[in-house]
């Protein structure tokens, strides 16, 4: 709040300062102010002051207001006195201030009509400490301003030039102090263990030294004794500081300070993401990737394709670059086929975090994707579970209607017996089903038989490796491996051994069998090596393992890595059915089973049609037959009733005719309530049709 009333102030002040300047004095301008800093740039010693000039050039127009807006790294720097001194600015808006925790400088002024004209005008100094080593940016921010006197506070500020500082330690002033494993003290290291040497001559009587965070300190007057080395182990990620002084004749001397520069710590984890997507008919995807580090900064990222097609990946690997510098984003033109993408991103210690990512160069045209659906219009994906839950969906509706039909239609025929009957195509499944379940019953047998014999030969294995443990060369490591492929791709193995143009064995053993494949490559100048298998793999568990070989010496074994072989779809011998083909297959059987069902559902429907016309025919004509008995017998049980009332005129009933008229009556009753069941029963079934 405060701020923004005054930055109303700074402007209405340069607006009333400039009105007596005619107004088209300078709208013609050619190029705009620029705000520098003197020096521009400098090595400054942690612990010492250095004072830093803001100079204001006007290029021959002339200015009543200026504000600069600075800041700094507050770690590296910190604001001693913000003096304005000889500055040309004659009315400060708010005096020069400064925050030492935010790293930022204000200074804001005016200069009254006619303003000023310069090519070197002093804004105004500050002096800086310097707290620690490195490089410090002082900086104009955007929001710095240079008002033209044209009445109007036109900004025309057009350029600023910024300060660059080298802040580095004091020199020494003690033993001269040397390092075998940190020995530049500008460069960062990854290993936590730090050895520190200094010299010592005869007169000597002692070392004070000690290892904080601190770039300068006070280090006490006990001596540690008069050994020329020191060691420290398990140092945490930072910059840490040895400070160290020498007593000649009962005084301590000055004190030397080396900086030592400790990141053990990989890169932040990050993903690689490619667009359009990882599945793409782009034949020129983009490939972004970024991360961050937080002691030593990010250095630079590698990155190779690894092509896993067998043609592709047969064909000269080992000519290509192993991994290639690349930024965010990258792209290059690539062929039709499946690629793990590899990227690596290093830290200025040297450490690397490793991101893969899948990447499939498709057919615009081939709408099938192996292992992941059913590609619609190029754009969208339907995955192969619901592909096969829709087709699943749609037989299963057709089939129930053709069964409902089929049941009508035996219903009509004659009087069909509610029950189950196995159909023989599905009796023929059924039998075939539980062969191939004894079968993989035996097959599960041998798979464990097996199992156990592959542990009893690595127990054997392991003892016999456990004597080779004094070979001189280190194991190889593997860094570059799949997780998973399907037997349609190829597996590669990558990595590092610290001897270079050595020979490395790579091994790799079906867990579930126990066969073992081998192969060999060769470590370059670096040290780093790549193999691809060249003949395809069984669906399996495999486990894969590198042993270096030297001057006919060979190492122990790498640690092992675990790969999934999935199966592509269906092998039969060395016939494999890819995933599109055995697809396209159950999607034409899709069609014709969907194509039989409608005949056979129109068949039935026509069918039906028929026998309910002739069944309509024989219920008519049964219910005019059971009409005309209807009343045939009423007839005749009336006859018989007007007989018995006759005799009931003459005199009273005797009581075998009683009887008779009661049996009539029953009778009546009986056949009424019978034929009108039966009746009923008809229409219930002709209504069902």
């Amino acid at each position: 709040m405060n701020n923004t009333k005054q930055m109303k102030k700074f402007l209405a002040l340069a607006i009333v300062l400039s009105v007596v300047l005619p107004i088209g004095a300078n709208n013609a301008r050619a190029a705009g102010a620029s705000l520098y800093l003197s020096p521009t740039s400098g090595s400054f010693v942690v612990g010492d002051v250095f004072t830093v000039s803001v100079y204001l050039n006007t290029n021959g127009q002339s200015v009543n207001a200026v504000e600069a807006n600075l800041s700094f790294p507050a770690n590296k720097l910190q604001v001693v006195s913000p003096t304005s001194g000889k500055s040309f600015v004659q009315v400060w808006v708010t005096q020069p201030t400064y925050s030492n925790s935010n790293g930022t400088l204000r200074f804001a002024g005016t200069v009254p009509t006619p303003g000023i004209n310069t090519s070197a005008g002093l804004v105004s100094t500050v002096t800086f400490r310097v707290m620690d080593t490195g490089t410090a940016v002082v900086k104009f921010n955007d929001d710095s301003r240079v008002l033209l006197n044209d009445g109007r506070g036109t900004d025309v500020l057009g350029q600023t030039t910024d300060g660059i500082y080298y802040l580095v330690l004091p020199p020494p002033a003690g033993p001269i102090v040397t390092s075998p494993t940190n020995p530049d003290q500008e460069k960062w290291y990854s290993e936590k263990t730090v050895v520190l040497r200094w010299a010592a001559s005869s007169d000597v009587q002692g070392f004070s030294y000690i290892m904080n965070d601190s770039p300068v300190d006070v280090i006490d007057d006990i001596s540690e004794g008069t050994q020329t080395d020191v060691s420290y182990k398990n140092l945490s990620d930072g910059i840490h500081y040895f400070h160290i002084k020498a007593m000649r004749n009962g005084d301590w001397g000055g004190t030397t300070n080396y900086a030592v520069r400790i990141d053990a710590t990989p890169p932040a984890a990050f993903s690689v993401n490619i667009s359009p997507s990882d599945q793409t008919t782009n034949h020129d995807p983009i490939i972004n990737f970024v991360t961050t580090d937080a002691e030593s900064g990010i250095d630079h990222y590698e990155l190779k394709y690894i092509s896993l097609d067998p043609p592709a990946a047969q064909a000269g690997q080992d000519n290509k670059p192993f991994f290639i510098e690349a930024t965010s984003p990258y792209s290059r033109n690539l062929d039709l086929g499946s690629y793990d993408v590899v990227v690596r991103a290093y830290d200025a210690a040297g450490n690397f975090y490793q991101a893969t990512q899948r990447l499939e160069i498709i057919n615009p045209l081939f709408q099938v994707i192996a292992d992941r659906g059913l590609r619609i219009g190029g754009a969208y994906t339907v995955p192969w579970p619901y592909v096969g839950i829709t087709a699943i969906l749609i037989i299963s509706l057709l089939a129930y209607v053709m069964i409902m039909l089929w049941k009508l239609h035996l219903n009509v025929e004659r009087h069909l017996e509610r029950g189950a009957e196995y159909h023989p195509e599905i009796a023929g499944k059924l039998a075939e089903l539980k062969e191939k379940q004894k079968t993989l019953g035996a097959i599960l047998l041998l798979l464990w038989l097996s199992g156990g014999m592959f542990m009893f030969h690595h127990s054997a294995s392991a003892a016999m490796v456990a004597e080779r443990q004094s070979l001189l060369p280190s194991p190889p490591i593997i860094n570059l491996a799949p997780s998973s492929i399907s037997n349609s791709e190829v597996l590669y193995l990558g990595g590092w051994a610290n001897v270079p143009n050595a020979n490395v064995i790579i091994y790799i053993e079906q867990i579930e069998t126990g066969n073992t494949f081998s192969g060999a490559a060769t470590t370059g100048a670096d040290g780093s090596w790549f193999y691809s298998f060249p003949q395809l793999l069984d669906p399996g568990h495999y486990a894969a393992w590198a042993e270096l070989k030297s001057a006919d010496q060979l190492s122990a074994p790498s640690g092992r890595v675990t790969v999934t072989v999935a199966p592509t779809a269906l092998q039969i011998g060395n016939s494999r059915l890819s995933y599109e083909e055995l697809y396209l297959i159950l999607f034409v059987a899709f069609l014709v089973i969907v194509f039989i069902l409608i005949v056979l559902i129109a068949y039935r429907a026509y069918r039906l049609r028929l026998k309910k016309k002739k069944l309509a025919e024989a219920i008519r004509g049964a219910e005019e037959s059971i009409r005309r008995g209807f009343s045939v017998l009423r007839r005749d049980i009336e006859l018989g009733l007007a007989a018995i009332q006759n005799l009931k005129e003459k005199g009273p009933l005797q009581e075998d005719e009683r009887k008779r008229e009661e049996k009539l009556l029953q009778d009546l009753r009986e056949v009424n309530e019978y034929i009108g069941r039966d009746i009923w029963k008809v229409e219930e079934a002709e209504k069902k049709l």
